[in-house]
């Protein structure tokens, strides 16, 4: 497992990616852009991911009900 900034990025023994990522990121094309840019050149090419199958999920949201 690697850390990019907030994001969790784990790649699956199958060779997917997995990235879990708050919703500032998921909801932000900018965002997530440099993230999957990032993500590419550590996998070995920052401009193509023909083959690479990268999974996107928002991290869940914890409450507190009742005290």
């Amino acid at each position: 497992m690697a850390s990019l900034g907030k994001a969790r990025v784990v790649v699956e023994p199958t060779g997917a990616v997995r990235v879990h990522v708050g919703a500032d990121v998921l909801y932000n094309l900018e965002a997530t852009q440099k993230l999957t840019k990032e993500i590419l050149g550590r996998l070995g090419c920052g401009t193509c991911h023909s083959g690479r199958q990268i999974l996107f999920q928002q991290d869940a949201v914890e409450f507190t009900v009742g005290a």
